[in-house]
């Protein structure tokens, strides 16, 4: 069994029962892949469509990622909450728009998608509090510094997510979903306990990294998120990998990198933290989440 679609004019993604890879259709002659997917899914080749629709995502930018792989990040507590008020836009939109995608799938008798939409927001509701008590842990008002701040690549997801949602076929955001907690089993305890040994001692602030990472819950969805597409049609598994496609592309575009230390944001997070002093405490708003 085959599944694919197109990647772009010219470039088709095709996935097996043990890989994924990329076919240049014939310029003469009968191609099979010059026709849409057809045909029903498999767990197999569902898993590397979404696995190849991820890293073919990746390969366009590696020229660009390469050329800037020797430029060190440097982590710090203001750093890290600039990536927190990303994670917060990006939880929060989960939080707002899947009762409408649970809706619009319930209205239209797609009651597997329903469910799934309806089971995705059980899984993370919360999370974009994680992101606001993990602020308030640094000593941010984090109502404040997230209303200020949208990193480039929140923004893009952001952005994406609402067009898929607002679609008149919102089912790529199956694939939207997908591609973010498939790149957040990228982050593991290593990169976690770096974080941490940048945050000033007893700090507590990367309770939001560790849901999103392969350290939380998100391998689980991962294979939800499969078992939901094989069982669609061609045509919805087919949106599914578009969507997902275009998430990674955000995740690896260079261009959405924003350069903390020369756009002067550091000063710009830690005028936020001067005046916690002023602002309320949102940790003494919120119940414990652990």
């Amino acid at each position: 069994m085959l599944e694919w679609f197109e990647i772009s004019t010219g470039l088709t993604l095709v996935a097996t029962a043990t890989r994924a890879f990329l076919h240049v259709p014939r310029s003469f002659g009968a191609d099979p892949f010059r026709t849409p997917m057809r045909g029903t899914g498999d767990p197999a080749t569902t898993h590397w469509l979404l696995e190849g629709s991820i890293a073919f995502a990746g390969r366009t930018f590696h020229a660009e990622r390469r050329a800037k792989s020797n430029e060190r990040v440097r982590v710090s507590p203001a750093h890290w909450a600039y990536r927190l008020a990303g994670y917060y836009h990006t939880t929060h939109a989960t939080r707002r728009l899947l009762p409408k995608l649970s809706q619009r799938f319930a209205a239209s008798g797609r009651h597997g998608l329903a469910l799934w939409a309806e089971q995705k927001l059980s899984e993370e509701v919360g999370h974009d509090l994680l992101a606001l008590r993990d602020l308030s842990e640094l000593g941010y008002p984090a109502q404040g510094l997230v209303g200020a701040l949208v990193p480039p690549r929140a923004a893009a997801w952001v952005a994406l997510f609402e067009q898929l949602a607002q679609a008149e076929d919102p089912v790529g955001c199956v694939g939207y979903a997908h591609a973010l907690e498939r790149l957040a089993l990228l982050s593991g305890a290593a990169e976690v306990s770096a974080i941490e040994q940048a945050l000033p001692r007893g700090v507590n602030a990367t309770r939001c990294l560790r849901v999103h990472s392969a350290l939380g819950s998100d391998p689980d969805h991962v294979r939800t998120n499969v078992t939901t597409t094989f069982a669609l049609s061609a045509g919805e598994r087919t949106a599914i990998a578009s969507a997902c496609h275009q998430t990674a592309r955000i995740y690896f575009d260079p261009a959405l990198d924003d350069d903390f230390q020369a756009r002067s944001l550091e000063a710009l997070v830690l005028e936020f933290r001067a005046s916690r002093a002023r602002a309320p405490s949102f940790s003494r708003q919120l119940e414990p989440i652990r």
